[in-house]
């Protein structure tokens, strides 16, 4: 499969170690976040970058909820942000009464909910050991969590099809699962519809085509619905992390990117602009947050 190289990008921001979590908020700010450690970020035009939650560890995914909150998974659960105070609150912490060692990415449900994947980044960031098992999740804008899958090593990007039919999940070491959605908008039996080990972020566009995060090769690897092969795509950086639709511009794909100890800081928001439009993320509508802090 030949890869074509892309300089034609957008430098949005740049000079991080791991950037995660790229997303375009409905005002058209971009917030990501930097998984080592240094927090979560909002990039608004003519502004200089905002640091919105100084120090939050192992942020991989991030949400826009209808109360205007923001969701921001990493360490020990998911917190909510009010943006205009820049107080959090705690929204998830425990599973089945077991304490969260860290959520990764999120992904609305279309239903005011989320899905989302635990991961152990003790093991992988602290002691550089094989993540014991994670869980994939719902939780529904009423709080209930519903626990999908228990024996996940490494959980990352979340996208919904089109046609609200299917759902894919996206599990490093695995591959892409699909998961057919029944009329509740809850998942079905997992299938295997791209095994590939290199596979980290995820998006869908208006087509069905889904593009895939490669982290290891440094690539955007872009598939068909049925799970056909479309072509790959180069990044003068090392790494490929995590991708997201532009909610103000959804030919607009905004990309995160990573270093590593050969190339410390690395870590850049790309936007690149792409033929067929995609799908941004839908909002959460979480009766916990009706009354914004």
């Amino acid at each position: 499969m030949q890869t074509t190289q892309v300089t034609d990008f957008e430098l949005i921001a740049q000079g991080f170690d791991f950037v995660e979590g790229p997303r375009v908020s409905p005002e058209g700010d971009i917030w990501f976040a930097d998984l080592t450690g240094t927090g979560v970020f909002r990039q608004r035009a003519g502004h200089e970058l905002e640091s919105m939650i100084p120090g939050r560890q192992w942020v991989g995914g991030i949400l826009f909820d209808e109360s205007g909150m923001v969701l921001c998974s990493g360490r020990d659960g998911i917190v909510a942000l009010d943006p205009d105070s820049g107080k959090t609150r705690e929204i998830l912490t425990h599973i089945e009464d077991r304490p969260v060692i860290a959520v990764n990415d999120m992904e609305g449900d279309g239903r005011g909910g989320f899905f989302a994947g635990t991961i152990d980044f003790v093991s992988i960031m602290e002691k550089g050991e094989a993540p014991s098992p994670g869980l994939f999740f719902h939780m529904s804008a009423d709080g209930a969590i519903t626990v999908l899958r228990r024996d996940v090593f490494a959980s990352n990007g979340i996208a919904m099809s089109p046609c609200g039919k299917w759902l894919y999940h996206s599990e490093t070491s695995r591959g892409i699962w699909r998961y057919p959605l029944g009329p509740d908008g809850m998942p079905g039996d997992a299938e295997l519809l791209v095994g590939l080990e290199d596979s980290d972020g995820l998006v869908a566009d208006e087509q069905g085509n889904l593009w895939l995060a490669c982290w290891s090769s440094g690539k955007l690897m872009q598939f068909s619905a049925d799970g056909t092969c479309l072509g790959a795509l180069g990044f003068p950086y090392p790494h490929i992390v995590s991708l997201a639709f532009a909610s103000d511009d959804p030919s607009s794909l905004v990309i995160a990117t990573g270093g590593n100890a050969d190339v410390p800081q690395a870590g850049a928001v790309l936007r690149m602009k792409v033929d067929v439009p995609g799908l941004p993320g839908a909002l959460t509508r979480l009766k916990v947050l009706e009354e914004n802090l």
